[in-house]
């Protein structure tokens, strides 16, 4: 006897809504979904029990969003291959590569095409199969914004990617063909890239590139020579470029310092620039050689340096709590800085303060404000002259210290925005 499958029948429950929920029905269909949003997959599987309409919604919740166990990939494979509704609610879908730790059967290939397929709504999709496998994706209905793949950059690759036209952000993790260039109308609406090298110099050239992750995983790679080549490369960008993050191994202070000047030499408009040591020491001495590097930059506005390294000099609050104010001398455009977890802001009237300090510098503002809204409100209308030149006076300060609070948020946004691009500290 076959055994039933677990998935759930398209149109399984052909039963009446339950009564008593003509009521809740009544809310529109779009603020329940927004409400069984913030409920827990056990939750929701329970509410698709209710009725056929709370069954529709929930598994449009449920599905939205796909991220198996690599235990759970092929059953999650077979759900999508068999119901394509099912298929049709996920946006989101990761998916490990089972082959590196588990023998999967041959079919497994064709099961992942046949549910891919489906995936009509998918927009943000991570692939991380290593090996030649993107023909498997040829044809695919969905067109992506997001791509995160592990996937070979070889000829069936590129097809695929002349077919997403849609992408605007992009890691690709996969070993380089030589030889393999896009055809010069693709991907023109990508803004965001994550690569190495010789993938970025396929990518970002003529392209509209806003937002580079330059990938740099041996230490060998992080010379001056290298950096000088695949800097250039990334000038040619006509975004124009703004943001750089570099993940990297860290070898000698003298090769990284030089490495990072080359970096300022080519790209010296860049508004946000991030350093991630995966590996090696960060030190006080390249750290005090910064300002050779930052002096190279006309307009940098935030700076994140970043390490695993929990004992080097980053880590060290004692050292880096005077760096802020003397990396500000070379480069003045500075106005928010972050070293491993610990962030400093520019404000013209305080100096470098931490994000602490300006979020009660913001709310102390705000309470100035209110206070001298409150007097003008209370003011006599009898008041004599120099009365009224001090609240001129006054509401001058006011207007100073109303400019001076929308830096600070317009600091706050600054600083979010780098976090949100480069992952934070």
């Amino acid at each position: 006897m076959e055994k039933k499958s677990d998935c759930p029948e398209p149109h399984a429950d052909q039963s009446q809504d339950r009564p008593g929920t003509q009521g809740i029905l009544s809310i529109p269909s779009e603020l329940i979904h927004h409400i069984l949003k913030y409920l827990r997959t056990a939750d929701l599987v329970k509410t698709a029990l209710v009725c056929r309409s709370f069954r529709f919604i929930s598994q449009r919740v449920i599905y939205r969003n796909v991220q198996p166990s690599e235990d759970m990939i092929i059953p999650c494979l077979r759900c999508f291959a068999l119901y394509p509704h099912l298929a049709s609610c996920t946006r989101t879908m990761i998916l490990p590569d089972v082959t590196r730790r588990h023998d999967v059967f041959s079919n497994f290939f064709n099961l992942l095409r046949s549910a891919l397929l489906n995936a009509s709504s998918l927009t943000d999709l991570t692939i991380l199969l290593d090996g030649p496998y993107a023909r498997y994706l040829h044809g695919c209905p969905f067109r992506l914004r997001s791509l995160t793949t592990t996937l070979d950059w070889d000829r069936d690759f590129i097809k695929l990617i002349i077919e997403q036209t849609e992408l605007r952000n992009a890691m690709f993790g996969g070993k380089f063909v030589n030889d393999m260039a896009l055809p010069s109308d693709t991907l023109t609406k990508l803004t965001r890239v994550s690569a190495s090298p010789l993938v970025l110099a396929a990518v970002v050239p003529n392209r509209k590139i806003k937002e580079v992750e330059l990938c740099l995983l041996h230490h060998a790679l992080f010379k001056d020579d290298i950096l000088s080549t695949a800097s250039n490369i990334l000038s040619y960008s006509t975004g124009p470029l703004t943001a750089l993050q570099v993940i990297t191994r860290l070898s000698d202070m003298p090769s990284a310092l030089a490495a990072l000047k080359a970096i300022a030499k080519n790209l010296p408009r860049l508004n946000s620039f991030a350093f991630y040591s995966s590996d090696g020491v960060v030190s006080q001495e390249l750290l005090e050689a910064f300002p050779e590097f930052l002096s190279c930059f006309e307009c940098l506005k935030s700076l994140t340096l970043m390490s695993r390294n929990k004992t080097d000099a980053l880590h060290d609050k004692t050292f880096t709590a005077a760096l802020a104010s003397r990396w500000h001398t070379s480069c003045p455009s500075l106005q928010s800085i972050s070293l491993a977890g610990s962030i400093w802001l520019h404000n013209p009237r305080h100096g470098w303060v931490t994000l602490a300090d300006l979020e009660r510098l913001l709310r102390e503002h705000y309470g100035l404000l209110l206070s001298r809204q409150k007097h003008w409100t209370a003011a006599n209308p009898t008041t004599s002259l120099e009365d009224v030149k001090g609240m001129k006076r006054k509401l001058e300060e006011g207007i100073e210290d109303a400019a001076q609070g929308v830096q600070m948020e317009q600091q706050m946004i600054l600083l979010c925005d780098s976090l949100l691009q480069f992952g934070g500290p």
